[in-house]
């Protein structure tokens, strides 16, 4: 039985484990949101604890949309990442933290209020999390079209944000930004679509700190556009749209058709388990066992018969040479019962009988009683 069971399992998980390999983990559809909360980038700096608490709770609210640049993050230990926060820290011109950018210029740390702006560009998206027994890739696509000539200076930025990092050292780390990506691979001209498409590899994103494993808690990652720039004609840059949303998980958004099959065999496989789990046990409770040993007398032996269901005792039969002078009662003994008795026995070598049984609800069953040749008290 227990060879039964084995076998059942080698079989039937591989296949169950087939059918859920999954070439698309995730997959989830965003429609453009109509406006978003101001950008705003804060720099890390020393003691900036209660700032960055505060500005949380403002994301939170969603009265501004935060990104955590740990700068310095090196020298202070703790293994977050901080060349694209010191790349972005350069690009910015600070010269010391903690510093803050409201959509995208350097403002005092004192003018950050909620406000929501309109979207002036429409961007409908898509995140993908593609893999085989763990995410491989991340595909984000984005669709738009452009409502004016815009500008050579528009780029369109990828944010992934964990949104409550804790390092290694136990400090929390809200919005802290793991990886970033600009990108301007796109058509400028008015009324022009844009499909555009960036795809990040396991590795790139391993290196960032970005582990998203089969994406059962990808949503512990944010992904966040965010167009920069204008249009043809316009005296300054500014942000021009922002989208934002969690990483799908895989129990979010795969296929129920791809749950339901793998489901179903999984369920088929603990059935079979649970069938021989529950006939092992039938049986280990069920079945008789048949003891003894030599009697003090010469040539008997002493048995004893230990029932588990209740039984009838069919033909014993000797072996090897020996023969019986009696037998034991065909009789039906009940259930957990210890049935005693001495047999005369003639013969020489080692000792053999069989006993034939039909056991309630196990059938047939043949008991055997094997004894070594009784030395000699000489």
């Amino acid at each position: 039985m227990r060879a039964f069971a084995i076998l059942v399992v080698l079989l039937l998980t591989p296949l169950a484990a087939a059918v859920s390999d999954l070439s698309i983990y995730s997959e989830a559809k965003y429609s453009s949101q109509d406006e978003a909360p101001i950008l705003v980038e804060w720099f890390h700096g020393a003691d900036d604890e209660n700032k960055v608490e505060e500005l949380a709770k403002m994301d939170r609210d969603g009265e501004i949309t935060l990104l955590h640049w740990r700068t310095g993050a090196d020298e202070e230990g703790g293994g977050l990442p901080d060349d694209d926060a010191n790349s972005r820290l350069m690009y910015h011109s600070f010269e010391q933290t903690p510093a803050v950018a409201i959509d995208g210029y350097p403002e005092n740390i004192s003018d950050i209020k909620s406000e929501i702006k309109q979207n002036e560009v429409e961007i409908d998206w898509t995140i993908q999390l593609i893999g085989s027994s763990e995410v491989e890739l991340l595909n984000i696509t984005a669709t738009w079209t452009n409502p004016e000539t815009l500008n050579g200076a528009t780029q369109l930025h990828i944010f992934i944000i964990e949104t409550n990092a804790i390092d290694s050292k136990g400090r929390e780390v809200p919005n802290l930004v793991r990886d970033w990506a600009p990108s301007s691979s796109f058509l400028f001209s008015n009324n022009t679509t844009n499909e555009w498409n960036e795809t990040i590899s396991r590795d790139h994103l391993v290196g960032a700190g970005i582990d998203i494993g089969d994406a059962s808690f990808a949503d512990k990652y944010e992904v966040i556009l965010v167009m920069t720039g204008g249009f043809e004609g316009d005296n300054s840059n500014r942000v021009l749209s922002i989208q934002r949303s969690k990483m799908p998980t895989y129990w979010q958004s795969v296929d129920q058709g791809s749950i339901l099959t793998p489901a179903v065999l999984l369920l088929l496989l603990v059935a079979c388990i649970g069938f021989v789990v529950v006939a092992e046990k039938k049986r280990e409770k069920g079945l008789p066992r048949l003891e003894g040993s030599w009697s003090s007398e010469d040539g008997a032996i002493e048995y004893r018969l230990i029932t588990g269901y209740s039984l009838d005792i069919g033909e014993l039969t000797m072996k090897d040479g020996w023969r019986a002078n009696g037998r034991i009662k065909k009789q039906t003994i009940s259930a957990n019962t210890t049935q005693e008795g001495k047999l005369r026995v003639t013969g020489s070598g080692d000792f053999s009988m069989s006993l034939a049984v039909k056991v309630d609800q196990l059938g047939d069953w043949v008991l055997d009683l094997n004894l070594p040749e009784k030395l000699s008290n000489d």
